[in-house]
């Protein structure tokens, strides 16, 4: 067998041995949760066998014995030899994590063990040689009890999967991408040439293309609920490093989003579920002394709005002191004291170097974090929002765009520049005659079916000093609740824009969050409307 043969096994081995790992985790977890011989234990069984058979097959033999060795320990748990307690599920999440460190040396072709390899061994041996107990024993020496509240579900749902490589999935994408960008210049070449049976071939295949675009745009999303799952295990072991209770509770665990996405946004969810445990989860003592239960509750929801994805971090601690975060503000001199009228303190908190601990702890606290968190959301065409009561808890809501590649746009023109508005943002559209521009340049609205209805001249927002025509268009935008009218020259109408980002030199125009290039070679920008009628 070659090297490269010998690597592709090796590489399929860690793939679906990925898959049992979660599988154990989730079943470990959930019996510390629910402490009951039933269905959880006997997946654990079902994937820590598994993992042993398949490593039997490919010849990673650390990985088989220690898997025996740990199938033997849950054995005795499931014939209710052993009691199921604290301390053997700790122990049990710890050998999870040396079968993930065994599973990666292989991969690699490393034939030593982790330090801990024999401690573990060790571990489970003096386990297995507790004698019997009568189950009835067990039942009263039972040291773990369900919870009185939410335990996170997980979803047993079979799928049929056909497993690819995540880096060959990236390559097609980007093919695809460019494919739409080349049969759109195609499409208005031909139409230049005025050959009907060109023209229709070409819109044919400018079609087709289309559809292999939003089909294989599908390949790449992923369900939102698989980067929550990592973090249930995380607050398990913040619980026992900080003392405080921590519950995660989930929802919209179905929503999907971009793996790309997925990926670069899980450092900032880590940060901001840390925080909620270090910052905002009080102790137990404290809770209970504030009439709350002693275990703090952090949430994950996710759901889509408008053509984007909404994550929501939220947990019911001690929320942030206001007074506080202004008075750190001003002693680490990110603000003076006259510009504090009007000012809103949780703005504070995404300034570089910002922290309210008085010592860091091994969580938080360098002041180091919350710009990046802001950076990288932003740098992600996405938003950051912060809410707070004090005494009640924290809120910090992340808006993402559902793909980094494409956009669904409405195109107008403004002058001799072209622009493109999201079309989730887009209502209807306005012929706006000479006598309702005089009237809007009075007033500052448009009388809109009986209602006034804000007005903003895209060739004043944007600077551009092309003398207007006489007949403009306004485009009804939304953003939130709020209906906003953007005028412009002409209206070029929909299509899908693939986005190319900005130069570092145009970061800081944040009115613009991108571009793309049209069939005909020529250039359009893409805007962020909210931001536009934010600085506008």
């Amino acid at each position: 067998m070659t090297r490269e043969e010998q690597a592709e096994i090796r590489f399929a081995f860690t793939l679906e041995t990925a898959e049992n790992l979660a599988e154990m985790e989730a079943a470990l977890l959930a019996l510390e949760h629910r402490p009951e011989i039933g269905d959880d234990l006997n997946a654990l069984f079902r994937a820590v066998h598994t993992i042993k058979g398949s490593a039997s097959i490919v010849g990673a033999e650390a990985v088989e014995l220690f898997c025996h060795d740990t199938e033997h320990l849950l054995s005795r748990l499931r014939e209710q030899e052993l009691p199921l307690t604290r301390d053997l599920v700790a122990l049990l999440l710890q050998c999870h994590d040396h079968i993930r460190a065994l599973v990666s040396l292989f991969e690699a072709d490393t034939p030593t063990v982790p330090p801990t390899h024999a401690q573990l061994l060790s571990r489970i041996a003096s386990w297995l040689t507790l004698p019997a107990h009568d189950p009835a024993d067990l039942q009263a020496r039972e040291t773990l009890t369900p919870p009185a509240t939410d335990a996170v579900a997980e979803s047993s749902t079979d799928r049929r999967i056909v497993k690819i490589e995540s880096g060959k999935l990236d390559q097609l994408i980007n093919l695809v991408v460019e494919l739409v960008t080349a049969s759109s210049e195609l499409e208005s070449h031909v139409k230049r040439t005025g050959d009907p049976a060109a023209t229709e071939s070409a819109a044919a295949v400018s079609l087709l293309v289309k559809q292999v675009q939003e089909r294989a745009m599908v390949f790449r999303m992923v369900p939102v609920g698989d980067l929550f799952r990592r973090f249930q295990r995380m607050l398990h072991d913040l619980s026992a490093e900080t003392g405080k209770q921590l519950r995660l509770r989930t929802a919209g665990v179905d929503t999907e989003l971009d793996k790309v996405l997925a990926e670069k946004i899980r450092e900032p969810l880590l940060h901001l579920v840390r925080n909620a445990a270090d910052h905002g989860i009080e102790s137990p003592a404290a809770r209970t002394a504030a009439g709350k239960p002693p275990f703090g509750t952090i949430s994950l929801n996710a759901w889509q709005e408008a053509g984007s994805i909404v994550i929501e971090i939220a947990d019911d601690g001690q929320g942030i002191n206001r007074e506080n975060v202004l008075q750190r503000g001003l002693e680490r001199g990110l603000i003076r004291p006259g510009d504090i009228a009007g000012l809103d303190p949780l703005s504070l908190i995404f300034e570089p170097g910002f922290s309210t601990l008085e010592q860091a702890t091994k969580l938080s606290g360098r002041g180091v974090g919350m710009d990046v968190v802001k950076q990288i959301v932003e740098g992600l065409r996405g938003k950051l929002e912060l809410e707070s009561l004090e005494g009640r808890g924290t809120t910090v809501r992340i808006r993402l765009p559902l793909s980094l590649a494409l956009i669904d746009g409405f195109m107008v023109a403004v002058g001799d520049s072209l622009f493109i508005m999201p079309m989730e943002l887009v209502d209807e559209t306005l012929d706006l005659s000479p006598a309702d521009q005089q009237r809007l340049a009075s007033r500052g609205y448009h009388d809109l079916r009986g209602a006034a209805l804000p007005c903003l001249d895209l060739r004043d927002a944007l600077q551009i000093s092309v003398p207007a025509p006489a007949s403009r268009f306004a485009v009804v935008a939304r953003t939130g609740t709020k209906r906003t009218a953007l005028v412009v020259d002409r209206l070029e109408g929909a299509l899908k824009a693939v986005i190319k980002p900005l130069g570092t030199a145009y970061r800081d125009v944040r009115i613009i969050s991108g571009a793309t290039i049209l069939g005909d070679g020529s250039i359009a920008l893409i805007l962020d409307i909210p931001e536009l009628l934010k600085t506008a």
